[in-house]
């Protein structure tokens, strides 16, 4: 009987998710190399302070000063990189891992929203391949999902929750009656939002992995600039309140699409009915609902981020990327330069918020402009407290252009009875 063979790692990164996913290789090694088919080794690692507190014992392994050694030596089969950043070292050690022959297994969706088009491009002509499984969504398996469960399909569609704070935040919101900054210090105090949440709750986070599917889904070479992004800073308590009443739940949502050859790519809030499934992902839940034109709707739900469900997938690739006899990138490149759909192209229904004068004819004044702008009123509520010189009007209207909705805020914020900037929320059937 032929002895298993080895397949040696060097792992660069040994912060939370680093650790983690070492602890795991040591705790699992016997079921690893079981379902891995070769003998897992941890051959060396390198991270920016040898001497910081991890919890393991990191001096069994070979230290490297130099990262980007790692993927020169000879007895080292995989790199796994976890350090983060779309540039950088992390960039160096993805292109020198590849020309070097290194399977290249990473969490960075900063590296791969930016690079993954070209770094699958090079590695068409390598016996290696480029693992990314743990960029989106933790510990949910949709990379591998859409590369190879639905591989037979054309994607014609998804949708996701791809960030557990905002969504964390807005279900704190929604369950318990808080403001967005009290729900965002409660994200931070659990350990959900960062000292400096801006890259989650401004939607730059969702975008980053919207593109990452996008790119698996339509072979397309994504570009973050054109993709639409709003985060959920502008999401108030009566808001939340207010959607209720209607029969909706916000959620910030990522779209992707190829319609006639365009790319639909934005992250926003939306409505969604207080019945659907997407109204009912709570928490810090991540949820990817995909299309197929034979598959039809998938639905993908779990831990989307923390320290052990990222490593569940990390090492679910390099157990993959043991397996790995040769290259079979299952995704197919397009060359084609497709152009982004504008948002102000969408056609939709819209929730929108006044804040106004409590004064006569202020919700006539209001509905005379919409009329002007072709948008027709589904529902209206007028709310205030008896002594105050202010109340909320909120509208949803039916289906409209985006454009015409924006035209018709924008002269309506002018009237002198509106006090605060208006605001919409786009409602979409999910």
């Amino acid at each position: 009987m032929d002895s298993i063979k080895d397949f040696s790692l060097g792992i660069i990164g040994l912060g939370t998710v680093g650790t983690a996913t070492i602890k795991l290789l040591e705790e699992q090694l016997v079921n690893i190399t079981k379902k891995s088919g070769k003998n897992i080794i941890i051959k060396a690692i390198s991270a920016r302070d040898i001497s910081k507190p991890r919890g393991i014992n990191i001096n069994k392994y070979d230290w490297e000063e130099s990262p980007i050694k790692l993927t020169e030596r000879e007895d080292i089969d995989a790199i796994v990189e976890l350090i983060g950043g779309s540039d950088g070292l992390a960039k160096e050690l993805a292109y020198s891992a590849i020309e070097n022959n290194k399977y290249f297994i990473t969490a960075n969706k900063a590296l791969i929203a930016k690079h993954g088009y070209d770094l699958n491009f090079r590695i068409s002509n390598k016996t290696v391949q480029i693992y990314y499984e743990a960029a989106v969504a933790g510990a949910i398996p949709v990379i591998n999902g859409i590369k190879d469960g639905l591989v037979a399909n054309n994607i014609l569609e998804i949708y996701g929750i791809l960030n557990g704070t905002c969504n964390y935040i807005l279900s704190d919101m929604t369950n318990n009656g808080k403001t967005f900054e009290e729900s965002l210090a409660k994200a931070q105090e659990l350990g959900f939002a960062e000292a400096d949440p801006s890259f989650d709750i401004e939607g730059i986070d969702s975008a980053q992995k919207l593109v990452i599917l996008g790119l698996l889904a339509f072979g397309i070479e994504p570009d973050l600039n054109k993709v639409y992004v709003e985060g959920i800073t502008s999401i108030s308590a009566e808001d939340i309140k207010y959607t209720n009443r209607l029969g909706y739940k916000i959620k910030l949502l990522c779209i992707a699409k190829l319609v006639e050859n365009k790319l639909d790519f934005r992250v926003h809030p939306v409505l969604c009915t207080s019945e659907s499934i997407t109204a009912g992902i709570g928490g810090a839940l991540n949820a990817i609902f995909i299309k197929g034109d034979y598959s039809k709707e998938i639905t993908f739900i779990g831990e989307g981020a923390g320290a052990e469900p990222t490593a569940s997938s990390v090492v679910s690739d390099i157990i993959n990327a043991a397996r790995s006899s040769k290259s079979v990138n299952n995704i197919n490149l397009l060359n084609s330069n497709y152009e982004y759909i504008n948002i102000m192209s969408r056609k939709g229904k819209y929730y929108l918020r006044f804040i106004v004068k409590d004064v006569s004819g202020v919700l006539a004044s209001i509905t005379s402009i919409l009329n002007e702008h072709s948008i027709s009123l589904d529902s209206v509520i007028q709310d205030g407290n008896k002594g105050e010189d202010t109340q909320f009007i909120i509208i949803l209207t039916h289906l409209c252009d985006e454009l015409d909705i924006i035209n018709a805020i924008k002269k309506i914020d002018n009237l002198e009875t509106i006090i605060n900037k208006s605001y919409l929320i786009r409602v979409e059937n999910i």
